[in-house]
Order: structure tokens, then C-alpha cells, then sequence
């Protein structure tokens, strides 16, 4: 190639270049897209800035065995997998680990999935109702705090949202337009939000409740919702094919079983666990907000007294109000009777459509009162969108804030058992998830008896560190063990500036006779120290 050629050659790429940032600056220049822009920009600034924060913030127990199971696969160690815990999340934390170990890259795939969130929800609400309502659907998920909290977990729960999100797009397209193309797009998205958490599933409860009303049995004879469903298993099979070799069984029914309610309680739980979510709606939303979900779950009222044109299919509008009912009451009612216990993240996936419905009644009163006075109407909406953006904000800087330092200490211990320990040594610990993962030797669980104990230990050679925090529940034994066979105390860490209340204690034993537990070296503490129980 001559000078002639490559001159020419870069001159057209300047002015591919030229053409395409002119098509985006006009794109921007449109109002609607300057404003989305603007949300967008602030979604991230909002994320980076939480981001910085927290990026060493240490491990949560959750976060601490998926990254314990990314560890496993990615330095090819032995590991105890459960089968509550997917096993996609860790996989994919076990590639950014092959990069580097450390939690950067974890953490930034996080942000990343956060913001997709923030664009899921757009498209969806636009696809439901208009630009308008997708703007303000838009910013109230950038300034959520249970997104904005979750996107800084090493957990599955910001995972799961997106694609739900994104789920419930695909699956609205299928039924507004019949946009076959959309119903797999659908089942990819649930597919693989489902290998991030199981209940991304519930969508499917939903759309099956759905059909069930609206076409009653004809579904059953559509080919792509049978190829849909064929491109979900196919999804799902390295997940279920792994599980089965890992577990003996089918690993979806076993980690279901895992956190379930005590049997007979069933009904009892999901009653307490569905009391506690509605509870919890005041304390998610903030009141305005809150409020415009009330006025927009009312403003479906039709639903009720439209039944009969309901199931004759006769009007998209009620159809389209029933899915969106379903979307948030079936994640509910699955997961309050299925789980033992409740927390707000396990409901996380039913607020694209509160944020939807919320934005959309919120866009009719403006135009509303648009009527009156332009002036007026944005006024409104700067008011409002700017109270909910503030109190959400508060909540997310607040808890955030509050458990930063959460687990500090048991991350500290672990760093500083990979510092002072040899590569062979076992330790001991209700704590193995953080302690295998920062500590980087072999963790085993702490027995729940005594007899356990010393047999776990005279059966393992290398086990020579034990930890005692009060970071999980211990049984009493624990606490008094040490004491009682004169262990010796490495590292203490305190809950106080003088030192006197100690939350956390590393011990090291002396492997001289495997039977027993008894150390022949000095100790660290005071005699008088040694004779009464430091916890």
C-alpha cells in the first residue's frame, strides 16, 4: 500500500467518524433523548461514586461463598459446593479471577449489570405505555437503594433484576405484537436469569397464569411457545446436568428445599412472610412514591368488573393490566410461601413494573395538568421526581454508609492468616466462606458438638488453627473450648477501643498427638487472662 492509499484510506475512516458523531449529537440534541441521556449519566455518576466507596468493602457471607466457589474453579481447589448456591454467578467470578485476584472485576461486572437494569426498564416501560412514562420509569430505578445497595454485594439479587427486566420486555413484545422473535429473546433472558437465581423463574408462573386466562388451553398448541421452552431447558442443562453429578439429584427441587418452611408451616410462613413484604412497601418506595403506585394499581380497576371481556380477549387493555398484576403478585406469593424467612431483596424483581405503573400515572397527571400551565406541570414533576430521587438516595447513602465495615474483622483475620500461616494448614471456622477466600488456605466448617470437633480434628493432620468470632452463631461449647485445653491465642481482634471485649480470636494447637488438642507452647495472655472465658 502507498502513502496515496493510506491517506485516502484514513480520510474515509475521519469521515465515517464525522458522520456518526454528527448522527449522535443530533440523536442527543432531541429533547427526549437529552433528557435519557442526562438519567443515564446520572445513573452511573451515582454508581461510580458508591463504587469507589465500597470496592473493598468486605465480603458478606452470601458474596463470601460465591467467591469461595469462583476461588475453587479458578485455582482448581477443592471446595464443598451447596446446593443453594447457582452456580453461574461464581463461574463467571471464577474468569475475572483467572485475570486477577483480587474483587475489581467482580465488582465492575456488578455496576455494569446495574446499569443495564436502568436500561431494561426503559425499553420495557416504553413498550407498555409511552417515552414519557419510560423517562420517569427510568430515573425512579437509577435512584432505587435496593438497586443502588445490591449493585455493591457480590450477590446474584442485581443479576437477577436485569434480567427479569429485560424478560418481561421480550415476553410484553410476544404478547402485544406476537413478535415471535421476542418469545425466544424471552426465554434467554429467563434462561439465564434463572442460572444467576432461581426465582427469575416466577415470569414463567406468570405468563403460564396468564395464558391460562386469556386463551385457556389453545396455548398449548403454539409451536413457539414449545421452542421457546426448548431454547430455556437447553439454557439451563450444563446447570442441570453439573448439579446432578454434584448432588445425586435434581439441583433446581434440591436448592428449593433448602430454605423451605418447616413442614406444616407452610401456609403460617407465607402468611407472616406476605404481611412482612406488604409491610415493607412504605419503607421501599418512600411515601410519594408510594403513593402514585397505590393511584396506579387502582387506576386497573377495570380488571375486576371486566372479567367476561377479560377472558373473551376482547380488550388488550385489560389484557395487558392482568400481566402486570401477575408480574408482581406471583414473585410475592412464590417466594413467601417457598422460603422460610423473608428480606426485602427477594421481592427486588417486582419493581420494574411498580416503577412502570408509577411513571405511567405519574405522566397522566402531568399532562394533566399540563393543561393548565406548562409551567406548572414541570414544576410538578421536578418536585416530585426530585423529593423520591433525595429519599431514595438517603437510604441508599445511609445503609451503604452503615454496613461498609460490616464482616471487617473476619476479612482482616483472613488476610492475616494468609500472611502467617503455611500453605498445608487447616483452620476451623464458622467462618469458611471469608476465611477460604481472603485467608487462601483450606477452611473446614465448625462442627455443632464438641465430640464432632475433636473427632474432625484428629482425623485431619493439618488442622492447626481454630477462630472463635462472634461474627456467626457458636454454640456455647466454643466459646469455652480454647480455655479449657489451654489453646493458644494468636491474633485477638475487639469490638472496643480499650480492648476488652474481644469479637474475634484466632487459635493455633499444638499436632505433637492427633488425638488431642493440648498446646505445649507459651501462651500469649496473661495467666489470669487464661483462666476465664474471653467471650
Amino acid at each position: 500500500m502507498d502513502a496515496q492509499e493510506l491517506l485516502k484510506d484514513v480520510g474515509d475512516v475521519e469521515k465515517t467518524i464525522e458522520k456518526r458523531t454528527d448522527k449522535i449529537i443530533n440523536w442527543i440534541k432531541k429533547p427526549h433523548n437529552l433528557i435519557f441521556t442526562l438519567i443515564i449519566a446520572f445513573a452511573l455518576i451515582i454508581r461510580l461514586y458508591y463504587f469507589l466507596m465500597t470496592q473493598n468493602q468486605p465480603l458478606w457471607w452470601d458474596g463470601a461463598e460465591y467467591m469461595s466457589m469462583a476461588r475453587a474453579w479458578a485455582l482448581g481447589l477443592e471446595y464443598e459446593f451447596l446446593v443453594v448456591r447457582p452456580a453461574f454467578f461464581p463461574f463467571i467470578m471464577s474468569l475475572f479471577l483467572r485475570l486477577a485476584y483480587n474483587e475489581f472485576l467482580p465488582r465492575l461486572f456488578l455496576l455494569i449489570i446495574s446499569m443495564a437494569s436502568v436500561f431494561g426498564i426503559y425499553y420495557f416501560t416504553k413498550e407498555l405505555y409511552n417515552k414519557k412514562a419510560a423517562l420517569v420509569a427510568t430515573f425512579l430505578m437509577s435512584v432505587f437503594y435496593l438497586n443502588i445497595f445490591y449493585s455493591f454485594r457480590l450477590l446474584v439479587e442485581v443479576p437477577s433484576l436485569a434480567f427479569y427486566t429485560f424478560s418481561a420486555f421480550f415476553l410484553y413484545k410476544y404478547i402485544k405484537d406476537g413478535s415471535v422473535k421476542s418469545l425466544y429473546w424471552a426465554a434467554v433472558m429467563v434462561a439465564i436469569g434463572t442460572l444467576f437465581k432461581l426465582p427469575t423463574a416466577t415470569i414463567l408462573f406468570s405468563l403460564l397464569i396468564y395464558l391460562l386466562i386469556t386463551e385457556r388451553l389453545r396455548f398449548i398448541k403454539k409451536k413457539e411457545l414449545w421452542i421457546a421452552a426448548l431454547i430455556f431447558a437447553l439454557i439451563l442443562s450444563p446447570y442441570l446436568i453439573w448439579g446432578y453429578f454434584e448432588f445425586g439429584g435434581f439441583v433446581i427441587t434440591q436448592a428449593g428445599g433448602w430454605n423451605a418452611p418447616a413442614e406444616g408451616e407452610y401456609f403460617s410462613n407465607g402468611y407472616t412472610n406476605l404481611k412482612a413484604y406488604i409491610h415493607m412497601f412504605p419503607t421501599l418506595l418512600s411515601w410519594p412514591l408510594l403513593i402514585f403506585f397505590i393511584l396506579g394499581l387502582f387506576s386497573l380497576y377495570k380488571i375486576f368488573i371486566g372479567v367476561d371481556m377479560l377472558i373473551k380477549g376482547k380488550d388488550f387493555k385489560l389484557k395487558k393490566d392482568l400481566f402486570l398484576i401477575l408480574l408482581i403478585i406471583i414473585p410475592i406469593l412464590v417466594v413467601s410461601f417457598s422460603v422460610a424467612f423473608n428480606e426485602d431483596r427477594y421481592i427486588i424483581n417486582i419493581f420494574p413494573v411498580v416503577f412502570a405503573m408509577a411513571g405511567a400515572f405519574i405522566i397522566s397527571l402531568y399532562e394533566i395538568i399540563r393543561k393548565k400551565g406548562k409551567f406548572i406541570a414541570v414544576l410538578f414533576l421536578i418536585v416530585l421526581l426530585g423529593t423520591v430521587g433525595y429519599l431514595q438516595l438517603q437510604d441508599a447513602d445511609n445503609l451503604i454508609k452503615l454496613k461498609k465495615d460490616s464482616y471487617l474483622q473476619v476479612k482482616q483475620a483472613g488476610l492475616w492468616i494468609k500472611e502467617n500461616s503455611q500453605p498445608e494448614d487447616v483452620i476451623v471456622t464458622k467462618s469458611w466462606p471469608h476465611i477460604q477466600f481472603y485467608g487462601e488456605i483450606t477452611a473446614l466448617r465448625l462442627p455443632n458438638t464438641k465430640e464432632e470437633f475433636e473427632e474432625l480434628v484428629a482425623s485431619n493432620p493439618n488442622i492447626t488453627l481454630l477462630m472463635i468470632s462472634i461474627y456467626e452463631p457458636h454454640q456455647d461449647w466454643a466459646y469455652t473450648y480454647p480455655q479449657e485445653n489451654n489453646l493458644n491465642p494468636l491474633k485477638i481482634y475487639f469490638v472496643d477501643a480499650q480492648n476488652s471485649q474481644p469479637s474475634l480470636i484466632i487459635y493455633r494447637f499444638d499436632r505433637s498427638d492427633y488425638s488431642s488438642i493440648i498446646s505445649s507452647e507459651p501462651p500469649l495472655l496473661s495467666e489470669e487472662d487464661q483462666n476465664q472465658n474471653l467471650f
